[in-house]
């Protein structure tokens, strides 16, 4: 090994901590989109609601856009309905802490503070998921709305549904209860586009105590 080599591999050495926090930039860099959006999932914005969904003053029908380029890429015209009667607790984007900084969905509670209360689909759906576990979304139920929008039943007493069920809007999935992080019997209503939260008022019109 000749006197250049040496210097060459002596050289590199020395900047061995250099490089080695220009490759942690560079991991970081690359990581900030993957964060954005496991960012996005676990919160309500309405800024980013409003650009994903936007509701037709005139024909009630709701347009579903890019998330990358805000083009409208499909329409939501089926017949939809709240999932539950009662008050609203806990609005979207509204803050929930300890549990979220901003709410993710629509709170509806039990006006009698009971359980066993009927959780419908709020549209046609295809059933994707369905879970019981002791946080969190407690027992609660996931379902493929199509036209690239999900929504999350949570807090459930019980599940009526099971994965790949087809369901029409209406149809009754379990009932209200207060299973994981809740203080009393409501449902947790979530509705999402791409992944991403969004207000389900786009979706619902009046209050669901007016059905």
């Amino acid at each position: 090994m000749n006197l250049a080599t040496l210097n060459a591999i002596a050289v590199a050495f020395s900047f061995k901590r250099e490089i080695k926090y220009i490759l942690v930039t560079f991991a970081v860099i690359c990581l900030i989109p993957v964060m954005a959006v496991v960012l996005l999932a676990q919160v309500g914005l309405n800024l980013i609601s409003g650009s994903l969904a936007s509701r037709d003053t005139h024909t009630a029908n709701v347009a579903i856009h890019n998330p990358r380029t805000g083009e409208i890429v499909d329409y939501v015209t089926e017949p939809v309905v709240w999932p539950a009667l009662g008050p609203v607790s806990l609005e979207f984007a509204q803050s929930d802490l300890p549990y979220q900084p901003f709410h993710t969905g629509i709170d509806i509670a039990d006006p009698n503070r009971e359980v066993g209360q009927p959780i419908t689909a709020f549209m046609k759906g295809t059933v994707i998921d369905v879970k019981t576990i002791t946080w969190g979304f407690g027992k609660h139920v996931k379902i493929d709305h199509s036209h690239h929008v999900t929504a999350i039943y949570a807090h459930l007493d019980s599940i009526n549904v099971t994965v790949g069920q087809e369901v029409e809007v209406g149809d009754i999935i379990g009932t209200m209860g207060s299973t994981g992080w809740s203080t009393g019997p409501h449902i947790h209503f979530q509705t999402n586009i791409y992944g991403i939260p969004v207000n389900p008022r786009i979706f619902l019109l009046g209050e669901p105590s007016d059905d």
